[in-house]
């Protein structure tokens, strides 16, 4: 028999004492992700709450911006309109004087 050669024997023994060193995952290793699990929830939940309620006030921001240029741009337009009346009005008024 060659050294290098492993007999059947020692090979049952390998396998068993393999099977009675398996015994699954600790229950002292499923409270230690746990733990992880909750302080990275603990750590990241403020985060991802900041950033969702900065993005909402910014698309009001954002709204609230668009309506202010459009009334800007309907008060020039009602001024506008405002010193045609206004002028239309004085020649009217020139007009019956003469």
């Amino acid at each position: 028999m060659n050294n290098n050669e492993v007999s059947l024997d020692e090979k049952q023994d390998l396998l068993n004492n393999l099977d009675d060193n398996n015994e699954g995952i600790e229950l002292r290793h499923i409270f230690f992700a746990y733990a992880i699990l909750f302080l990275c929830i603990i750590f990241f939940a403020p985060k991802i709450y900041l950033s969702s309620n900065i993005y909402y006030a910014s698309k009001d921001i954002n709204e609230l911006q668009s309506r202010k240029e459009a009334l800007k741009a309907e008060n020039a337009e009602l001024q506008q309109r405002l010193e045609v009346v206004k002028f239309n009005f004085l020649t009217l008024e020139i007009e019956e004087i003469k």
